[in-house]
């Protein structure tokens, strides 16, 4: 277990330093949904610094989809909330910035959960799980559905941002993006469903990147990366408990709560600051 643990946490560390790097640049691109996509993609080539925060999410990503097939979604998935940690310890060392009481508390927090998880996880074999289409499906419809109900009623209910909106959409379709690739090492034998599965990881996770990518293009980092974070974290464990049918300890659920709450408590570390840093040295 302590395994795929450790290659999530370098995929989520490598992933928030790759957002860093994307949203110090976001701005400058053209749309990343457009009609003109030859101008707009010719002009993303040339940008090297927003190259290699892709490059570095894309191989974050990775790590944390090879962790996601090798353990429980309820395990890997909220270890995501850990990449903040990065931030804050660049935003010490690096910017010179000091931590007020209830950051040190949440910087704290995260790593107690984190502790806590491998800790009260249950040992899961891939022969062991089994799981439930019907409720595949329709927490996957839930989900969609529930994005377009929330972006028809955003003028009449919700106040929001369309940044923030897009920010829940990369996050929910990143989360659908983990549940279908947990599908994989259960569908290995059997090709057709391994190939539909594969391609709705794919879909799930180019609208994911899209959408990321507007989203900092539109909202602040401070906004969007929580909103990310909190709901591709959120989606994996309600596959993870109805779908896969795993089991949550009482210290394993401590670990998780205590690890979103010391994220949100160090969410002004989004990397803006390290960003304009960069683009100064740059």
């Amino acid at each position: 277990m302590f395994i795929p643990i450790l290659v999530a946490l370098t995929g989520t560390i490598i992933l928030n330093i790759g957002f860093v790097l994307q949203k110090s640049e976001a701005e400058k691109l053209p749309p990343f949904i457009t009609k003109d996509i030859s101008n707009s993609l010719r002009k993303i080539l040339k940008c090297r610094i927003w190259l290699f925060g892709t490059l570095l999410t894309t191989s974050g990503w990775l790590f944390f989809l090879i962790a996601i097939s090798l353990a429980p979604l309820t395990v890997i998935a909220p270890l995501s909330n850990a990449g903040v940690i990065i931030l804050a310890v660049i935003s010490i060392f690096y910017l010179k910035e000091s931590l007020h009481i209830y950051e040190w508390i949440g910087f704290c927090a995260i790593l107690v959960g984190v502790i806590f998880i491998p800790i009260y996880s249950i040992p899961v074999t891939s022969d062991g799980v089994e799981f439930d289409t019907f409720l595949l499906v329709i927490i996957t419809i839930i989900a969609l559905i529930g994005l377009i109900i929330l972006k028809i009623s955003q003028k009449l209910l919700f106040p929001l941002k369309n940044g923030s909106i897009l920010g829940i959409a990369s996050g929910v379709t990143a989360g659908l993006g983990s549940a279908f690739t947990k599908m994989l090492g259960l569908l290995a034998e059997e090709l057709i469903p391994l190939l539909i599965a594969l391609l709705f990881v794919g879909i799930f996770q180019i609208l994911s990147f899209l959408t990321l990518q507007t989203a900092f293009q539109q909202e602040r980092a401070t906004i969007v990366v929580p909103l990310f974070n909190s709901f591709a974290t959120l989606l994996p464990l309600i596959y993870g408990v109805f779908v896969f049918s795993e089991t949550i300890p009482i210290g394993q659920l401590m670990g998780i709560i205590l690890m979103v709450l010391g994220a949100s408590a160090l969410f002004q570390f989004s990397g803006k600051d390290f960003s304009s840093k960069i683009q100064d040295d740059y």
